[in-house]
């Protein structure tokens, strides 16, 4: 099949860069001598993990535990649910950790006496990670706070809980303005875990972590060297990446494997409207804090060079269309109804989620099809 019959919208991942983002990304890990597992909520696709484990990486990160269930079901049996586990989820947890290593993060004493009595129920220890708090300031404990080391005493002290370790997202270095930016939060994030890690280790030995994980694409790609204490880390859109993080500068154009196809449905005097809306391209509106104007993702001139067309703009996005505004010089004046773009989205995690399936892509030809197991936040309370 040719990129022209697929159905619009849809996704496209082009084969070749995808496995190059995959190796590149293993070589740092093992240059910087880390385990690395990959945030599987980018793609969602068994075959991607495939590809991810075939570069050695070990143990993946998810973002729910409908994603657990899915790729447990495919042999990936090293699992850390990197969401603070509410009361709700306890019970699924201790079920899914039954056939499987799954690793849970806490940031607050309370559900713990839960997690102890659910894990005494089968007899198996659940391993807790307490989620840390870097600087990105959306959940995690202050590291400096005594009250972090008593949460790690509480759970060495419960029965048939196993205190992994640490673990911490840089989610703060999205809002970067420049590439020193990323690498000071990245410094940052290291420093913060370090220091932390040492503080369990110094109050009692029993306490040190075996695990000290950080996060986040941006921050992992622009360090060249990673302290010893850290022993893993959790890059998820790098399979990926982009236009937000090109705009980062955390990759080039030609490394974007991800895009969207769309249709054009009608065509006026300075505008398109395509069949790319709100469900295809999300709302998520960019980096407007390095280009104000960067609108719902950039329309490529030509896919094959890496060039994106500076003289269009997606300015408006309602649920199943898509509002494109163009001025003269656009690759755009001169197409017509029913032909097809290619569109570098903001968000390709976000963009991702809105799909059923990824068409697998070499130069202009389909190669494949993979299914995305996207699941639902409520199905995690559905049977196994």
């Amino acid at each position: 099949m040719d990129i022209q019959e697929i159905p619009t919208p849809a996704i496209l991942v082009d084969h070749s860069l995808l496995k190059r983002n995959i190796t590149k990304m293993s070589k740092k890990a093992r240059k910087t001598d880390v385990s690395l597992r990959p945030h599987i909520k980018t793609h969602k696709c068994i075959e991607i993990g495939e590809l991810q484990r075939k570069e050695g990486t070990e143990g993946i990160t998810v973002a729910t535990l409908s994603e657990a269930r899915a790729f447990m079901k495919h042999d990936f049996d090293d699992i850390t649910y990197a969401v603070p586990l509410s009361f709700d989820k306890v019970e699924i947890a201790i079920d899914l950790n039954k056939t499987a290593t799954l690793n849970v993060l806490v940031d607050n004493p309370f559900i713990l006496e839960k997690i102890s009595e659910e894990a005494e129920k089968i007899q198996k220890e659940l391993n807790i990670l307490v989620k840390v708090d870097c600087g990105y300031h959306r959940c995690g404990v202050d590291p400096s706070h005594p009250s972090s080391v008593k949460l790690v005493e509480k759970i060495t002290n419960l029965n048939w809980l196993n205190f992994k370790g640490i673990l911490t997202h840089a989610g703060h270095s999205y809002y970067a303005t420049s590439f020193l930016e990323i690498q000071e939060v990245a410094i940052q994030e290291q420093r913060e875990m370090v220091q932390f890690a040492e503080k369990l280790e110094e109050t009692n030995s029993a306490l040190a972590p075996e695990t000290v994980s950080i996060g986040s694409t941006p921050t992992i790609t622009v360090s060249e060297d990673i302290p010893n204490v850290i022993t893993e880390v959790r890059p998820g859109s790098y399979v990926y990446f982009d236009y937000t993080l090109m705009k980062l500068g955390v990759c080039r154009i030609d490394q974007c494997s991800f895009s969207v196809l769309s249709s054009i449905l009608g065509k006026y005097s300075d505008s398109l409207v395509i069949d790319a809306g709100a469900t295809a391209l999300s709302k998520d509106v960019g980096p407007t804090h390095v280009e104000p104007d960067c609108g719902f993702g950039r329309i490529y001139s030509d896919f094959k060079s890496g060039t994106l067309d500076s003289a269009s703009t997606i300015t408006g996005l309602s649920q199943e269309h898509g509002k494109v505004e163009f001025d003269k010089g656009s690759v755009l004046s001169s197409l017509s109804v029913n032909e097809k773009l290619r569109i570098l989205p903001n968000h390709s995690c976000l963009t991702n989620n809105l799909f059923d399936e990824i068409y697998v892509v070499e130069g202009e030809k389909v190669v494949d099809k993979w299914k995305i197991h996207r699941g639902h936040h409520y199905s995690d309370r559905g049977n196994y």
